[in-house]
């Protein structure tokens, strides 16, 4: 029997003997990241990342460049490989040794996770607020011209945690340790512009009224007359937050939590749903509006009521707004896209792009990771755009990684070229050859 460490054998086949060995060179199974890396180089993205992060080693000791390291963390979690610990079989890639380094001569192995791990634990608090600053330039950047309107959404979630890391705290509507970072995203492009790392037992609404209060002010600095649309469920609806919508001059959805007020003032709202259901046998939904102050209010502000009679029963919603738009509108129209560009946006990042994987001890350094990961998807969204009037218009994140990053290549080297051959079986040969015009800026 040939030796089992070096020949593969398959018995499976009764008519032909199935050998194999693992003699196939350089092969690699990531072999879209070549188009990453170019839309990357020709956005400057990952470069402008690492260059707002300190780098206090000594020069005459550095192995591998703070970009070869914020490039090679970035694409392997746009290529699923979410943990630090991917790094010591991925730094000897084909592929990935190609994407990350500055040239083909010196492909020197990648960065190990220790290295990985080192950096994302030496990130310090100015470090954290210029990478914040340049997630919001990176968004403005992108608009030609100034907009008419912008809506943003915002929301948290929970980061479930295990062992004793900074800041994790037991959180009793979850009920279990946690972190609970909040973001802010564009409703229109689903880019994340803010994405912060809260104390576990933190309020949905704590500690986001400086923050917003900042972004506005960026947004109207660079667009003084755009119009700002915030939208957010019942947590951040606290007087605080809608105060400052109102000094702002921002437009603002919130949902509101019932109260024994608030249903007195939908009954015959949904005295006539009920009866409407009684006539036809189908649901119904109607909606009003009302004005109402609140304890800790100054002033009252309008409601929006929605009353909805079916098979199970009543169901009644409340929302708060400044908007001036009719109630059906501002509720079916407007409000309930939150969960296409909002809640979907949560799950493309948890579940595609793995942002919960934040299991540092420090929290800084668990923040940072959040950055990395909100990098990720700044470029595979950039790699979405790229995809428009295709068969990945709509396509999640993960089918982009699937149908467009996981492709099978083998690397050869020659004296004057790296030729990288792929699989003459692709699927997609056709559109790979036309997202990279595009993203070499010449389709």
């Amino acid at each position: 029997m040939s030796d089992c460490n070096t020949k593969l054998r398959f018995v499976f086949n009764k008519n032909k003997r199935i050998e194999g060995d693992f003699s196939g060179g350089d092969l690699s199974s990531d072999g879209g990241l070549l188009l990453l890396r170019e839309l990357d180089d020709r956005l400057s993205f990952t470069e402008k990342f690492s260059a707002k992060i300190s780098d206090p080693r000594s020069s005459d000791k550095i192995k591998h460049s703070q970009s070869l390291l914020i490039r090679q963390r970035i694409y392997q979690i746009c290529a699923g490989y979410e943990d630090a610990n991917d790094s010591n079989s991925l730094r000897h890639d084909p592929v990935m040794k190609m994407s990350c380094h500055e040239n083909a001569e010196s492909l020197s192995e990648l960065a190990s996770q220790p290295t990985i791990t080192r950096l994302e634990n030496r990130i310090t608090l100015e470090d954290i607020r210029e990478l914040r600053r340049f997630f919001v330039e990176q968004y403005l950047s992108s608009f030609k011209s100034e907009p008419e309107s912008i809506v943003l959404d915002i929301d948290s979630w929970s980061d479930e945690t295990h062992g004793n890391q900074e800041q994790t705290f037991f959180h009793g509507f979850y009920e279990h340790y946690m972190y609970h970072p909040v973001m802010v995203n564009d409703a229109n492009t689903g880019y994340p512009l803010l994405l912060h790392l809260r104390p576990g037992n933190s309020h949905s609404g704590k500690g986001v009224k400086s923050l917003l209060r900042w972004l506005f002010y960026c947004i109207r600095k660079r667009f003084p007359n755009v119009r700002i649309i915030l939208r957010g469920d019942g947590g951040f609806s606290l007087p605080e937050i809608i105060s400052l919508c109102e000094n702002s001059e921002i437009d603002y959805v919130f949902g509101y939590a019932k109260n024994a007020v608030l249903e007195r003032k939908i009954v015959d709202l949904a005295e006539q749903a009920r009866l409407h259901y009684i006539q036809t046998n189908q649901k119904a939904r109607l909606f009003g509006d009302t004005y109402y102050m609140s304890g800790s209010w100054n002033e009252p502000r309008r409601i929006i009521m929605k009353a909805e009679h079916s098979e199970n029963g009543t169901n009644h919603r409340f929302l708060v707004t400044n908007l001036s738009e009719t109630a059906t509108w501002v509720y079916s129209k407007f409000y309930v896209q939150r969960a296409e560009d909002s809640e979907n946006r949560i799950k493309e990042l948890k579940l595609d792009i793995k942002s919960d994987r934040l299991s540092c001890h420090k929290f800084i350094a668990n923040q940072f990771r959040l950055f990395l990961h909100q990098a990720a998807y700044w470029l595979m969204q950039r790699l979405k755009q790229l995809c428009l009037d295709t068969q990945f218009t709509k396509a999640r994140i993960v089918t982009l990684r699937e149908k467009i990053l996981k492709l099978a290549v083998r690397v050869r080297h020659s004296a004057r070229r790296v030729f990288v051959q792929f699989a003459s079986s692709c699927p997609i040969q056709k559109l790979f050859t036309e997202l990279l015009c595009k993203a070499q800026g010449s389709g």
